[in-house]
C-alpha cells in the first residue's frame, strides 16, 4: 500500500486532482490510507464539483481493527463539508458493503463512470467495477435521476480513473 513502511516514493496522485489525503499511522508507520481526488466536471449543460475514493488500502497486517473503516469515514466526512455536488467512484463488487458501512455509499446500478469519451478510456461497466455515489449539494439532488442514470464522464486522461 502507499507509505506502507515509509517504502513508498511514487506519486499517486495527479496534481489536477487536488488530492487529499486520509490515514492511519502506528508506530510510524502508514497502516491504512484513503485519498480523495476532486475536480470539476459538465454533466447535462451544468458544471459539478465532484470528488472520488482514490488509493483505499490498509495493510493486511492491521486488517480487522477499524482503520480501514476510519479512514473511509473521515474521507467521506471530509467530502460532505468540503463543497463538492457528489461523491463517485467504482470499486470491485464484493467491496461495496465496506463502503456502505464505513461511509454510507450507495451502489448505483443504473449509473456508468467513465474516464473520458475516448475510445480507449477506461469504463466501469467494462471492467466490472461497481458506481459508488453519494450526492451532497442541493444541485446535485434536484439532478439525481439523471446523475444516477446515466453516464458520467470524468473527463480524465486515457488510463486515469477512479
Amino acid at each position: 500500500m502507499p507509505g506502507a513502511g515509509g517504502d513508498y516514493s511514487g506519486t499517486p496522485h495527479d496534481p489536477a486532482l487536488d488530492a487529499r489525503s486520509f490515514l492511519v499511522v502506528v508506530n510510524g508507520d502508514v497502516v491504512s490510507y484513503a485519498a480523495v481526488v476532486r475536480k470539476t466536471i459538465q454533466f447535462n449543460g451544468a458544471t459539478f464539483d465532484v470528488a472520488g475514493l482514490s488509493y483505499v488500502a490498509t495493510d493486511p497486517a492491521y486488517e480487522g481493527r477499524g482503520f480501514g473503516s476510519n479512514t473511509v469515514a473521515a474521507a467521506t466526512h471530509w467530502m460532505e463539508q468540503s463543497g463538492i455536488d457528489f461523491g463517485v467512484f467504482t470499486c470491485d463488487p464484493p467491496l461495496a458493503g465496506f463502503y456502505a458501512r464505513a461511509g454510507a455509499w450507495l451502489i448505483m446500478p443504473d449509473a456508468v463512470l467513465i474516464g473520458s469519451r475516448a475510445r480507449d478510456a477506461l469504463r466501469s461497466d467494462t471492467l466490472g467495477k461497481v458506481v459508488l455515489m453519494r450526492l451532497f449539494s442541493s444541485k446535485a439532488i434536484t439532478a439525481e435521476l439523471e446523475i444516477t442514470h446515466s453516464t458520467v464522464d470524468l473527463d480524465l486522461p486515457v488510463g486515469q480513473f477512479w
